[in-house]
Parts: structure tokens; C-alpha cells; sequence
């Protein structure tokens, strides 16, 4: 559980990162947070999920880090990569269920 001071911080840090090209990474969040972790930023990352649910914050995520999402056209790209990836992980569950019931 994080504290509302490393949420807080979160926005304030996020706020200087508006739009998908100004994507600031985990791993520069952490240390200025308080928090030095491992190459994966699990803890970050759980934070920054906090700071969605909690401060209701527009966050994105891409390939370089996170970002809050500038306008709808943005929101609107986000949210389908969002879907692209849910269909995908679909996909992937019921071909392992296909496959175990194969392999049994």
C-alpha cells in the first residue's frame, strides 16, 4: 500500500509527462519517490496502478514509460492498444487450454 505523499508524488512527477512523447520510465519514477528496486519496478508499477485508481488519474503506458494522457484522440489510442492486448492474452489462454487437453 502506498503512502498518499508517493501518490502525490506520482502526479506531480506525471504532470511534467503529459502526452505518449513525454513518457517518463519506472525506473526514473522510483528514485524520485523514495524507491530504488530491481531492473522489473514491480513496486512502482503497483503504484502507479494505486495512483489510477485512487487520485482517478488518465495514465498511459508505452514501450518508454508512463505518461498522462494529453486529449481523447490519445485516450482513444491507448484504450484500443489496451483491447489489442486483452484479445491477445484471449488467444494465448485458450490455445494452452487446446494444448493441455491435447497433451491429456
Amino acid at each position: 500500500m502506498a503512502s498518499d505523499t508517493q501518490l502525490h508524488k506520482i502526479k506531480e512527477i506525471l504532470e511534467n509527462h503529459i502526452g505518449k512523447e513525454n513518457q517518463i520510465s519506472s525506473g526514473e519514477i522510483g528514485p524520485e519517490i523514495g524507491i530504488y528496486e530491481d531492473a522489473t519496478h514491480v513496486q512502482v508499477r503497483n503504484l502507479i496502478r494505486e495512483a489510477i485508481e485512487k487520485l482517478r488519474l488518465p495514465i498511459g503506458g508505452g514501450n518508454r514509460g508512463y505518461y498522462l494522457i494529453k486529449d481523447r484522440n490519445e485516450l482513444r489510442q491507448y484504450t484500443a492498444s489496451i483491447e489489442n492486448r486483452i484479445s491477445e492474452m484471449q488467444r494465448r489462454k485458450d490455445l494452452i487450454e487446446e494444448a493441455f487437453d491435447d497433451y491429456y
